[in-house]
C-alpha cells in the first residue's frame, strides 16, 4: 500500500472522527441549553410560591386579633344571653381600622347548629347596636376598655385592647325589625338553646385583608361574670 493511500484513508478517518466529535458536542450543548431552562423554569416558580407565601404570610401577620378574656354578660335559664369580650390587637400588627374587623360565633350540638356573624364598626342586633336593640340607630360595636364607643374608621394600633358584645340570644332574622318599635325579638336566635354548661362555641375574629384567630369557648358556667375559657 503506498505512502500516498496511507495519508489519504488516515486523514478520512480523523475527518470522520471529528465530524462524530462535533455532533457529540452539539448534542452536549442541546442537552445543556434545555436542562438549563427546565432549571430556570423552576426556579423561577419556586420564587413566585415563596414570595406569595411570603405576601400572605405578611398579611396574616399585618393584621390579628388575639382574645384575652371572654366574660359572660347575662343569661336565662340554662344558656348564655350575651358575652363581654376582650381583645388586642396582636404584636407586630400594623393599624386597622374598626370596620376590617368581624367575629363569627359557630354552635352547635344537641339542639342544632347554628351562625351568628357581625362587623365591630357597624353594630347589629347580634352585634351591639344601640340601647334597647334599635334597629334604626346602632353605636359601633367596638368600645374602649372605659365604655365608650370607638368609631367606624377609628385605627387600632398594636397592642390596642378593647372589648365588645356578642349577643347569642337576638334573632336578627325576625320581622320584628319592622315593627314600630325598631327592635329585634330575644330567645329566637340560631345559638339561643346551645349556649349552655356543657355546650362549646367556637369564635372567629376575622380580619380583612389580614388574619383569622379561631377561639374554641368551653361554657362551664352560665352566671353573669363567670369566664368562658
Amino acid at each position: 500500500m503506498s505512502e500516498e493511500y496511507q495519508t489519504v484513508e488516515r486523514n478520512r478517518d480523523e475527518g470522520s472522527i471529528g465530524i462524530g466529535a462535533m455532533i457529540v458536542f452539539i448534542a452536549l450543548i442541546l442537552v445543556a441549553a434545555v436542562a438549563s431552562t427546565i432549571i430556570i423554569k423552576t426556579a423561577e416558580e419556586l420564587q413566585q410560591n415563596a414570595e406569595s407565601t411570603s405576601d400572605d404570610t405578611r398579611k396574616e401577620i399585618s393584621g390579628k386579633v388575639n382574645i384575652i378574656q371572654i366574660i359572660v354578660n347575662g343569661s336565662t335559664n340554662d344558656d348564655i344571653d350575651s358575652l363581654i369580650v376582650t381583645a388586642k390587637i396582636a404584636s407586630g400588627s400594623t393599624d386597622v381600622q374598626v370596620q376590617d374587623i368581624t367575629w363569627a360565633i359557630i354552635c352547635g350540638g344537641t339542639n342544632g347548629f347554628g351562625l351568628i356573624t357581625g362587623n365591630l364598626g357597624t353594630g347589629n342586633a347580634w352585634g351591639g347596636p344601640a340601647a334597647g336593640l334599635d334597629a334604626t340607630n346602632p353605636s359601633p360595636n367596638a368600645d374602649n376598655l372605659d365604655g365608650s364607643d370607638y368609631s367606624a374608621t377609628d385605627e387600632l394600633g398594636a397592642g390596642t385592647t378593647f372589648k365588645f358584645d356578642i349577643d347569642v340570644d337576638t334573632d336578627v332574622a325576625d320581622d320584628s325589625i319592622s315593627n314600630d318599635d325598631n327592635t329585634f325579638d330575644v330567645g329566637e336566635a340560631p345559638c339561643n338553646a346551645s349556649a349552655g354548661v356543657g355546650e362549646t362555641l367556637e369564635l372567629k375574629m376575622i380580619v380583612d385583608g389580614g388574619g383569622t384567630t379561631i377561639s374554641e369557648l368551653q361554657i362551664e358556667s352560665v352566671v353573669s361574670g363567670k369566664e368562658v375559657t
